[in-house]
C-alpha cells in the first residue's frame, strides 16, 4: 500500500523548504507568486491532504467551523451553507456540515456527535426554539442563527422577520390590494400568541403581517390565513387549496418562504389562475429557484450571505480568543420585485 504523501515529499518534489510548503498551506507569509504556484502544483500531483488530527495537536485548532443545520428539504438550508462556505474560505477555513433531521429532536440528536468532526467551533441553524438553554453551552464556541434566540448564552445571528414581512405586505396594501391572504402562520394563530412570542419564523413573519394591516387600520380575514405544516413546496399547494375550500381566491398572497410560495404558485395555476394578473405571490428567502419560476417570483431578501458572513466572523473571533459578552445582531433586508406582483 502506498504511503500517504507528506508535506517533505512536497517540499522535495517543489524544491523549497518545508517551511515555504506549510506558508502555502497556511496562506501565510510572504514569497514570489511563481514559487506558491509550484507549490500548489507539487500539492496536486501529490495529492498531498492536511492531517486534521496531526494540525489539532501540534496547533490546538483544526482551521475548521461546523454548521449544524435542520435536513434540506427547504431551500434556505442549502444557500446558507454555501455562503458560510464562501465566507469561511476567505478566512482560510474549511467546513464541515452536519445535519439532523427536522421530525427528530433538533439539535440535541447532534451535540454528541458533532465533538468528533474535529471543527474548532460551530454554527447552529435551528429550526425550533433550542432548549433548555445550555445546550448551548459546549466546549467549544456557538453561534445561534436563524429565528430563535440565544437567550444571551451565545452569539445570536436573527432574520428581521417581523419587518421585513411588514413592509412587504404594507407594499402590497399600498398598492390598492386589500385582500392579502398569508401562508405559513402558526397553527391556531391570534394576536396574543403572536404579539407575545419572542422568537421563531411562524409568529414572527406573521406578526409582521398582521402589523401592516394595524398601520392602515384595516381588517384581516383570518379565513385565508393558513398554516405551512413543513414549510416545504407541497405544504403550499395544500394550504392554497384549503385556503380556496372556505373562500374566493385573495388578491394577493404572502409566502412565508420560497417554497411554500412556489407550491402556491403551481396550485393556483393548476386551478387556472393567472399569477400576477389573478392573484400576486410573494415570497420570503429570495432562493435562486424563484428567479427561474414562471412568472419569476417577488420575494423578501434577508440577505443570506451577509447572514452567513456575520455568523462567520463572530464565530472565529470566538476561536481567536474573544471572550466578551453574548452578542446579537439582526440583518438587513429587501423586497426583490420580479414577475408575480405588480408592485
Amino acid at each position: 500500500m502506498q504511503s500517504r504523501p507528506t508535506i517533505k515529499d512536497v517540499a522535495r518534489e517543489a524544491h523549497v523548504s518545508i517551511k515555504t510548503v506549510s506558508n502555502v498551506i497556511n496562506q501565510s507569509g510572504s514569497m514570489r507568486p511563481e514559487t506558491r504556484k509550484r507549490v500548489e502544483e507539487a500539492i496536486d500531483r501529490l495529492g498531498y491532504s492536511i492531517n486534521i488530527s496531526a494540525r489539532r495537536l501540534k496547533t490546538g485548532g483544526s482551521k475548521l467551523i461546523g454548521v449544524a443545520t435542520f435536513d434540506f428539504a427547504q431551500p434556505f438550508p442549502a444557500m446558507f451553507v454555501d455562503a458560510v462556505v464562501k465566507t469561511a474560505r476567505q478566512a482560510h477555513y474549511g467546513v464541515v456540515i452536519d445535519t439532523y433531521d427536522s421530525n427528530g429532536a433538533g439539535l440535541v440528536d447532534l451535540v454528541d456527535e458533532i465533538p468528533r468532526l474535529g471543527a474548532d467551533g460551530w454554527i447552529f441553524l435551528a429550526d425550533r426554539p433550542v432548549e433548555p438553554k445550555s445546550l448551548l453551552n459546549q466546549n467549544f464556541p456557538v453561534v445561534l442563527v436563524g429565528d430563535y434566540i440565544s437567550g444571551g448564552e451565545v452569539d445570536n445571528v436573527m432574520m428581521p422577520n417581523i419587518a421585513a414581512v411588514r413592509d412587504a405586505v404594507g407594499r402590497l396594501l399600498a398598492s390598492g390590494v386589500d385582500r392579502i391572504g398569508l401562508i405559513g402562520a402558526p397553527d391556531g394563530a391570534d394576536r396574543q400568541t403572536l404579539f407575545t412570542a419572542k422568537e421563531g419564523g411562524r409568529p414572527m413573519r406573521t406578526r409582521g403581517y398582521v402589523e401592516a394591516f394595524d398601520q392602515v387600520h384595516k381588517k384581516i380575514d383570518w379565513r385565508i390565513v393558513v398554516s405551512g405544516n413543513k414549510w416545504i413546496s407541497s405544504d403550499g399547494e395544500r394550504a392554497v387549496s384549503n385556503m380556496l375550500a372556505v373562500s374566493d381566491a385573495p388578491d394577493a398572497i404572502v409566502c412565508l418562504n420560497d417554497a411554500l410560495a412556489l407550491g402556491a404558485m403551481h396550485e393556483l395555476q393548476r386551478r387556472g389562475y393567472k399569477i400576477p394578473d389573478d392573484v400576486q405571490i410573494v415570497g420570503f428567502d429570495n432562493v435562486s429557484e424563484g428567479r427561474f419560476a414562471n412568472p419569476s417570483l417577488t420575494s423578501i431578501d434577508p440577505h443570506a450571505s451577509d447572514f452567513a458572513k456575520q455568523a462567520v466572523e463572530m464565530l472565529i473571533e470566538r476561536i481567536q480568543g474573544y471572550a466578551g459578552p453574548a452578542r446579537s445582531r439582526v440583518t438587513d433586508y429587501r423586497l426583490i420585485e420580479r414577475g408575480s406582483t405588480w408592485l
